[in-house]
């Protein structure tokens, strides 16, 4: 997204200067590189990083008699040679912080679920939720304490979807486990369905401030603009009456 923006000031600039507007052609050609710099050493990235990924690690949860664990899905890939699909990068923290939460709950010899949510957003045959349930199965956490949520394709879906499932249950505690840059948004929408969780963060993003502009500063501001992006049009969409209801969520 970011590669894109700068790709198309270039192109402005180079139309602009071959229309013989150079002041014109000059400040874009300014903007473009300070925009440039500013996101290639990191500063623009670190800056907006530090608004979402405000939310501390949960060590030591309060569990209560009926504990739901809620994790939000984070892609799945599909392994051709093998004809099966295992969690993305991304989602193992996520899966491992479940498992770990669930683990604490145990303990305590109260009653946990692990609520999954993710659809199969890439097409490929299977469900997010049905596979971070087989790697949770894979370290010992049984089907009877997986609750599936394998119908949303998005985050606003999530909490939607997931919601329904709440109501019905009627857990005492419920924790949001989802990925640190990513919670402020989930939070947002799981707010609007009424659900108010424990934010429970799985993994964090470190801004790398450099001398020289990196590629992977690029990737990292995408994701700090697709998160605010999200957040916006979610405000938008409540201005304009386009969000679902919260009084009838997963209606058809």
């Amino acid at each position: 997204m970011t590669t894109l923006l700068i790709l198309i000031l270039l192109l402005i600039t180079t139309y602009l200067l071959a229309r013989g507007h150079v002041k014109k052609g000059k400040i874009i050609s300014i903007i473009t590189l300070i925009l440039f710099i500013m996101v290639g050493i990191g500063v623009f990235s670190s800056c907006l990083l530090k608004k979402l990924e405000s939310y501390s690690p949960l060590n030591h949860p309060a569990w209560m008699k009926r504990n739901a664990i809620i994790v939000l899905g984070a892609g799945a890939v599909k392994l051709p040679e093998e004809n099966s699909e295992k969690p993305t990068v991304l989602a193992y923290s996520r899966i491992y912080e479940a498992a770990r939460l669930y683990s604490s709950c145990k303990n305590t010899n109260a009653e946990c679920k692990i609520i999954i949510s993710g659809g199969d957003a890439q097409s490929n045959g299977q469900s997010e939720a049905v596979v971070y349930q087989n790697a949770l199965n894979g370290i010992g956490i049984k089907n009877t304490d997986i609750i599936l949520e394998s119908n949303s394709m998005n985050t606003y879906k999530n909490a939607e979807y997931t919601s329904v499932i709440l109501r019905k249950n009627k857990f005492d505690t419920v924790l949001l486990v989802t990925s640190g840059i990513h919670m402020k948004r989930a939070l947002l929408y799981f707010g609007h369905f009424g659900v108010k969780p424990i934010p429970a963060v799985s993994d964090y993003i470190p801004p790398k401030i450099f001398i020289i502009p990196l590629g992977y500063n690029f990737a990292i501001t995408d994701f700090v603009i697709h998160e605010y992006a999200g957040i916006i049009r979610f405000y938008l969409y409540n201005y304009f009456g386009l969000n679902t209801s919260s009084a009838a969520p997963g209606a058809p």
